[in-house]
């Protein structure tokens, strides 16, 4: 794994809850160059990437983001996915930590 997935890790650890969705739903921005807007209400989060809006309880944000460090993003895209959001699994990196793809280069490091 490259230095990017050993330091999401880190952050995933060390990060408030609410911060560290509003760097996943950054990411998400980035890699779909895409607007994003992230609403906090009382109970949970209301993420709107584009004109897809999905819902993610806060109880479950920080179950998701202890529980690995793309685990919340790959739910949220599974999420805009339902809701009709196109992507393929394998567009980039980032998107192949989403759902634990990886290769091995000649010398068997993951990639």
């Amino acid at each position: 794994m490259n230095t990017q997935g050993w330091l999401r890790g880190i952050m995933a650890k060390n990060m408030e809850d609410e911060v560290f969705v509003r760097h996943v739903t950054e990411c998400l921005s980035r890699e779909f160059e895409l607007p994003v807007n992230v609403f906090e209400g009382k109970d949970d989060y209301i993420i709107k990437l584009d004109q897809y809006e999905v819902t993610v309880s806060k109880d479950a944000a920080k179950e998701l983001r202890n529980r690995g460090a793309y685990t919340l993003d790959k739910i949220l895209l599974d999420k805009l996915r339902e809701k009709g959001f196109e992507f393929n699994n394998e567009k980039s990196q980032y998107t192949r930590y989403c759902y634990g793809i990886f290769y091995r280069d000649s010398e068997g490091n993951l990639y």
